[in-house]
């Protein structure tokens, strides 16, 4: 069978002159479904410790501002809220590699184009969204 099947999900393909029985074609599906649910489980979990490492620097920061009596270091809020920042988007830059070689390596030989894909695309802005914000507590740092 010459023409190419779409799996329905995900953006991977399958065919390439191959003939699946229909076990094979669900086996890819069930595949490309667990690479999407993987892919959306790093997706929030990153974007919950990138908000909670944003709000507890900012926290951090005002308590510290508004105390009168020194309790914690001056740096403290910025090493805590970058270390929040990094382990929310280092395991997201990661998996996003790791989803992108299971599609390729599903698409048995076809171009992926990851780029449709609107569960990468997610994670990608996900990505830039703790990106841009690291980037701004490292050029605050900087400048100060």
């Amino acid at each position: 069978m010459s023409q190419k099947e779409n799996s329905g999900v995900g953006g991977a393909e399958i065919g390439d002159n191959l003939e699946l029985k229909l076990s094979d074609r669900l086996a890819v599906e069930r595949t490309v479904l667990a690479a999407d649910r993987s892919m959306l489980s790093v997706v929030r979990t990153s974007l919950n410790f990138i908000g909670f490492g944003f709000a507890i620097y900012k926290m951090l920061q005002y308590l510290q501002a508004q105390a009168s009596v020194k309790f914690m270091r001056p740096q403290t809020p910025r090493n805590f809220g970058l270390f929040m920042l990094l382990a929310g988007t280092a395991p997201l830059f990661l998996m996003m590699i790791q989803y992108y070689r299971t599609l390729k390596r599903i698409g048995t030989g076809t171009k992926v184009n990851i780029f449709s894909n609107p569960i990468f695309l997610m994670a990608f802005a996900a990505l830039l969204l703790g990106t841009v914000l690291l980037v701004t507590l490292t050029v605050g740092i900087l400048l100060q």
